[in-house]
């Protein structure tokens, strides 16, 4: 089975291309899920507004793959449906039990708890993608993402990582 960055970077290159004629390289981005400066000699605020406008047909799995799209300094800035993360979390086969690193035992936590849809919440979305796409510098941040909220709110999103960390594990022991 292909791997989630792959999937979303194949998708999203020829969404890119087809409606710019651009050949974009995609990088990994603090402020973004995936973002491109591949327009940075023309105008990226149009760039940017073309595919938003179209953004509803990038889909991945039968699923929209961009919630959103922006502009800044120069970047064309890619944002993500959690829809992605759980259609993808639905075709793979069960995780199975990790290595001894501290991150891939907290992944197996979050793993074991019940399965619910991935929360829309913007930080957690985040540090998901940033492993994803730039691992493993960028762990702490998707671990540290639900402490952005507090109490009932943060349990809560601590327990519908299931699928994110599905997937976690699974592209840590075939693909990272």
């Amino acid at each position: 089975m292909i791997s989630l960055k792959d999937a979303i970077e194949t998708a999203l290159t020829n969404f890119i291309e087809r409606h710019t004629g651009v050949s974009a390289v995609l990088k990994p981005s603090k402020k973004a899920h995936l973002a491109t400066n591949a327009f940075l000699r023309t105008d990226t605020d149009a760039a940017a507004k073309t595919l938003s406008a179209h953004a509803q047909e990038c889909t991945l799995f039968d699923v929209p793959l961009l919630f959103d799209v922006r502009s800044e300094n120069g970047w064309v800035l890619f944002f993500f449906t959690a829809d992605v993360i759980d259609a993808y979390a639905k075709q793979l086969p069960e995780a199975e039990e990790p290595d001894d690193s501290y991150f891939a035992r907290r992944l197996w936590i979050a793993y074991r708890h019940a399965d619910a849809e991935t929360p829309d919440d913007p930080a957690l979305l985040l540090g998901f993608y940033a492993v994803l796409f730039s691992a493993p510098d960028d762990e702490q941040r998707f671990l540290a993402a639900p402490r952005t909220h507090d109490g009932n709110e943060r349990v809560a999103l601590e327990n519908r990582r299931r699928r994110m960390a599905k997937i976690l594990l699974w592209e840590r022991r075939n693909h990272l």
